[in-house]
């Protein structure tokens, strides 16, 4: 009897540093895509960067070719006023979520962008989500909304689902 509850005992142990380094194991790819993704806004290659978008969202936008077009010309508007992105940055993921065949998150962004006469920086939360247990994730910005909003949107999102309060962009002038 004891070395069966020593067995159980080593099992539960092997289970948890497993389930450790899982969770480890997301975290780095969500954050490596969400990364990626970003570096594919400052370079303008919509395409590609269309694909790290919750399927939900090119839905909502028309379809994957309609999204790069609103994106491009609304990139093209910004640029015309002296606006262009020049880096995203993301922080540490949150705890993921299991829930039905998904793995759902949060990840803080930072997106800073040039002004005619300084330098924007605003920062957001995305929903990440994986429906193939971590390999591949799609991204959603929350662009402020609470959880109620967010979960008409994504219905299987999860109430542990922590969204914070949209902050202020902040803005820095150039020194003349």
């Amino acid at each position: 009897m004891k070395n069966l509850l020593s067995i159980i005992f080593v099992l539960f142990c092997l289970s948890s540093v497993n389930s450790q380094q899982t969770i480890k194991d997301h975290s780095k790819s969500i954050k490596e895509q969400a990364e990626k993704m970003g570096e594919l806004l400052v370079k303008k290659e919509y395409d590609s960067f269309a694909r790290y978008n919750h399927p939900t969202i090119l839905e909502m936008m028309g379809g994957k070719q309609k999204m790069i077009e609103v994106l491009e010309k609304s990139i093209n508007e910004m640029e015309a006023e002296g606006i262009s992105f020049t880096k995203v940055s993301f922080g540490q993921p949150s705890t993921v979520i299991p829930v039905k065949n998904e793995l759902q998150c949060t990840v803080p962004q930072e997106i800073e962008m040039k002004m005619p006469n300084g330098r924007m920086v605003t920062k957001s939360t995305l929903i990440a989500v994986s429906e193939d247990n971590g390999k591949t994730w799609w991204f959603l910005d929350t662009a402020g909304k609470d959880i109620s909003v967010m979960k008409q949107i994504l219905p299987n999102l999860s109430s542990k689902i922590v969204i914070p309060e949209k902050e202020e962009p902040v803005i820095f002038k150039d020194e003349q």
